[in-house]
């Protein structure tokens, strides 16, 4: 790495010693990896940072297969049509300006099914897309804006152009990937010098990889986009499937997927019973939910601390104009420690353009102005917050957990943008 690409302003700068090598990862999840190698045609980079802290790792491997009805809806068993949910996914990311999920979601949707010709117009759309192409663009579009954007025309055009268990299977794809964008964005991660290769024609001009392409060689050709699942995909998603669904099955153990039964879970786990899942009627993405809160709000797996952890969520509350958001977060505060009057202060930071952190500890300061800079879509990465992060002496692991939880936090913030809207259910 040449010193230009190592003094690049992104939090992935200071993980470099401590990810974790992909034959580690492919040791410890090698089912798992090729999988998603089937997938999206390439490992990604992200795994590695990931596992850094590894319920951020089993976070992401959770809620993508269970959000995406992977691998039953390759074969078409259940769900939305693969390759609008694609679509959605696709224009959720560009929408959040996440290059990496960009170029991935571009392959994905253009691996289900969906034209390239239909992709590269997703963002401006046109008479060759149909009503139910424009009206998961149209959700997908403003579910991703911070603050979020999503009107009740927008929502009921979309419940309009399907039945009501495909369009929460759509709507579960642009929340999935409110994790992932968050993710991928805040950290930094690399794109795979592949999946730019095979996207960057049809994600257009006016796509750039940004700080996420600093190590592609930026004179290397485009190839042919992917094509479409072939009977050899199928294949390998059955070679590869039972073993990834024995892990699904491991991490989750013990999650219930309805309500009442998981709001009283999470009640117990982590002071609040998150509601909003009373309004889905998705099982799997019921229960991947929980079991990302849980993975996320253990208390014998954390580095930074539950505190931290709830002060960190107001901030991100605070920055997206999710009001009630805040609100529940502040009640996990409460379970844990953090009083009114912290969280108050914590929301008046957020809302300043000047000032410190209302906390005495270095680390938790540090953290929380870390969390104020990666709230935004996209995050706002700075040279002074990365010397910070240095002089505060974050761990690896305590950096990754915090973006992990702000990037769950996302995943809420578009899932409750989504469902309290007029608060109606879809099966209504």
């Amino acid at each position: 790495m040449d010193s230009q690409t190592d003094n690049v302003d992104v939090l992935a700068s200071l993980l470099r010693d401590d990810i974790v090598p992909m034959s580690t990862l492919h040791e410890r999840y090698g089912a798992l990896l090729k999988l998603v190698e089937v997938l999206i045609g390439v490992v990604p980079n992200c795994d590695t940072y990931l596992e850094i802290w590894p319920p951020a790792f089993r976070t992401y491997n959770i809620v993508v297969p269970n959000f995406l009805n992977l691998p039953f809806g390759i074969f078409g068993m259940g769900g939305a049509p693969k390759a609008i949910v694609g679509l959605g996914t696709y224009v959720a990311s560009r929408s959040a300006e996440c290059p990496y999920c960009s170029a991935h979601t571009c392959s994905f949707a253009l691996r289900r099914g969906m034209s390239p010709e239909k992709v590269a117009r997703a963002l401006v759309g046109g008479d060759e897309f149909s009503a139910q192409e424009l009206a998961t663009i149209a959700v997908a579009r403003s579910l991703a804006r911070i603050p979020c954007e999503l009107s009740s025309n927008e929502k009921y055009a979309l419940l309009e152009c399907f039945k009501p268990a495909d369009a929460e299977w759509i709507v579960l794809g642009v929340v999935m990937m409110g994790f992932l964008n968050k993710f991928m964005d805040a950290i930094g991660v690399e794109l795979e010098a592949s999946a730019v290769a095979e996207t960057q024609s049809t994600m257009g001009a006016d796509w750039s990889p940004g700080t996420a392409g600093r190590f592609l060689d930026h004179g290397e050709q485009s190839t042919a986009p992917p094509a479409a699942d072939t009977l050899l995909t199928k294949l390998s998603v059955i070679r590869y499937a039972p073993a990834a669904l024995r892990l699904d099955k491991q991490w989750q153990q013990g999650v219930p997927d309805s309500w009442p039964a998981v709001g009283n879970f999470l009640q117990d786990i982590s002071g609040h019973n998150f509601p909003v899942l009373s309004l889905m009627h998705n099982a799997r993405g019921i229960r991947a939910v929980a079991s990302a809160l849980r993975e996320n709000l253990n208390p014998q797996t954390t580095h930074i601390g539950l505190d931290v952890k709830a002060m960190a969520g107001v901030v991100f509350a605070t920055v997206v104009a999710d009001a009630a958001l805040a609100e529940e977060i502040r009640v996990v505060g409460l379970a844990h420690g953090v009083d009114s009057a912290q969280m108050d202060a914590v929301e008046h930071y957020t809302q300043s353009t000047d000032g410190e952190p209302p906390v005495n500890d270095q680390t938790a300061k540090t953290l929380l102005l870390l969390a104020k800079a990666a709230s935004p879509s996209p995050a706002e990465i700075s040279s002074d917050l990365l010397e910070a992060c240095r002089d505060s002496n974050l761990s690896a692991a305590a950096i990754v957990e915090l973006i992990a939880w702000l990037s769950v936090m996302q995943m809420l913030h578009r899932l409750a943008c989504f469902y309290r809207l007029s608060s109606t259910a879809l099966s209504e």
